[in-house]
Parts: C-alpha cells; structure tokens; sequence
C-alpha cells in the first residue's frame, strides 16, 4: 500500500467485522489501490464499483465471492484491488486479489484491515500542504465554512490548465461543454469569465465520472474538491449537494499554505469573494469565486506559486 501510513485493526475487531459480514448488510467499493500522491485518483479504466449487499457473499472464515451477475467486477479480474466498506459508521478498507471462476469472483479477507484516513489528510497521514476554506456568516453569531482540498496532483492546481490534460476519452464531451460555455457567455455579454482558463478544469470535472470516496468515518461531510486557482479566481468543485454556494452570494475565502512544514510555518490569506457562475452536470457542481479586493501582496505571492 504505497507509501500510506496504516493503522491495522486487532485480531479481535477483525474476527467481529468478519462475522457481520455475515450478519449485516454491509455495501462494499472495490478501487484499485491509491498511491502516496494520489489520494483518491483512480486509472481512467478503473472507476470505482459499489457491490450491494445481496451481490457478494463472505463466510466465517472470510473466503468472499461475487456473483457472477456482477459484470464491473470483471475489470478487476486477476488485479489486486482494495476494498473499502463501512462498519459501524467506520471507514476501513483491506487489499486482496480478484480470481475470476466459473460461479464468481472470489477473494480473501487477510489478516490486516486498515482504518481508512480522513480525506483532509494527504496519502501519509500528514497535513496537506495547501488547502482552504469558504465561510459566511449564520444566524446570531456563528459561521458556517465549507473546507476545500486539492483533489489530486492531476489537477495541477498552479499550473497552467491545458486541454491535453483530459483523458483522451473525456475529450470531445469537454469541448462541447466548453463551446457551450463560451456561446452562452457571448450571449449574455459577460465578463465574467475572464480569459477563460479555469473553464478547462470546469469542465474536465463536469464530464469525468464522479470519483466514489469512503470517508474515515460515514457520514462526514466531505470537502469540496480545489480545481483552479489564480490571483483573480477560485474554483470549488463538489458531487455532494449539500454543498451548494449561492449564486451571487459573498463568502470569505481563506487560502493555507505550508511555507516551512518542518518548521510549522504557514501563511494565510483572507480575501472576500462573490460565486460569479455555477456550471453543473447531474450532482456535479463548480462554483466559479471571483476575488473582491485582494491585496496586493497576496495577489502577488499566489502569482509566484504559479508555474505559468
């Protein structure tokens, strides 16, 4: 499990998920295994598939079979893949080799389940070294903040977004929805998106399959995904509709960054901010943020992390 700081269950605990396996209805995900860097990417032919309860079966010994009726389980055929589920409320997940045979798909339980880390956390248990946060102000004196993290390397969040940087196959989807995207902005004569380089990673998330995560612990909240950033704007994606931003709406957006992690130096950055579009595709949504009045200084040090 490369590079990823584990935290096995005991024997004991192992034995009671391994028994209410037979006793509970317990939906399972098989992934192919993240990396260090990667937190929840996944290769493009290898999407998540969610197993219902009633698709599988484990015995007391935990030998597991896939009902052969479940097709996307052939992907993983003869691949060492993880499998991740929920039990009582908490995220775990162990790894194990796919044979396929005439009745099904059989695996293993081994020996180590491993409690899975909260997607705030990069792929070795540390902080991550840049993330941020959308808040505004609630009832009486409360705030409510929405957290934001970088959804992988991929992005490349302070490099230049570039077309190529699609998977082939997501392509021409991408520049339909970015013609159309265009079009309408030319109809109603906005300004508002600018030169337009935040609309590629727009809409590489609107048409890329959504990724399915298991949290550390069911029914977190999970945070927005950061798709682009720049010294005028902010991109916060989301597949979770409790998430909404209003359109028009000002929040305040605090950006974090580690200068000097070993250290623990960090620089933070506060800047007011509207949501000037929101693109969506079925659950997907992109709130496009534009900046009110930043600060020079500011502008200027997320200038210089940009490597464009």
């Amino acid at each position: 499990m490369a590079g990823e700081s584990l935290e096995n269950i005991t024997k004991l605990e192992r034995d009671v998920v391994i028994k209410a396996f037979s006793e509970q209805k317990i939906p399972l995900t098989l992934t192919m295994e993240r990396s260090a860097n990667h937190n929840y990417v996944y290769a493009n032919e290898f999407f998540p598939v969610v197993l219902s309860p009633d698709s599988y079966k484990i015995t007391e010994d935990g030998s597991g079979v896939i009902r052969k009726s479940v097709q996307d389980a052939a992907m993983f055929a003869g691949m060492v893949c993880r499998v991740e589920f929920y039990f009582n409320r908490v995220g775990l997940f162990f790894m194990t080799r796919i044979v396929e045979r005439r009745e099904g798909y059989f695996f293993s339980i081994p020996q180590e389940i491993a409690r899975i880390h909260d997607t705030a956390k990069d792929g070795v248990g540390g902080e991550l070294s840049f993330k941020a946060s959308l808040s505004f102000a609630a009832r009486g004196n409360s705030s409510v903040s929405y957290e934001c993290i970088p959804p992988c390397e991929e992005y490349n969040i302070f490099s230049k977004p570039v077309f190529s940087d699609i998977p082939a196959e997501f392509q021409n989807a991408a520049k339909n929805m970015l013609g159309g995207f265009i079009a309408d902005a030319k109809k109603s004569m906005s300004p508002s998106v600018g030169n337009g380089l935040h609309l590629i990673p727009v809409c590489r998330y609107l048409v890329s399959p959504l990724a399915v995560r298991t949290a550390s612990f069911q029914g977190r909240v999970e945070p927005m995904d950061i798709i682009f950033v720049d010294e005028q704007r902010f991109v916060a994606a989301t597949g979770n509709t409790t998430n909404l931003l209003e359109l028009e709406g000002e929040y305040v957006l605090t950006f974090e960054f580690d200068i000097r992690p070993e250290h623990h130096l960090k620089r933070t950055i506060k800047v007011p901010c509207t949501v000037e579009n929101i693109y969506s595709s079925g659950e997907k949504r992109c709130f496009v943020c534009r900046y009110l009045g930043i600060k020079a200084e500011d502008s200027r040090f997320i200038m210089e992390k940009k490597k464009y």
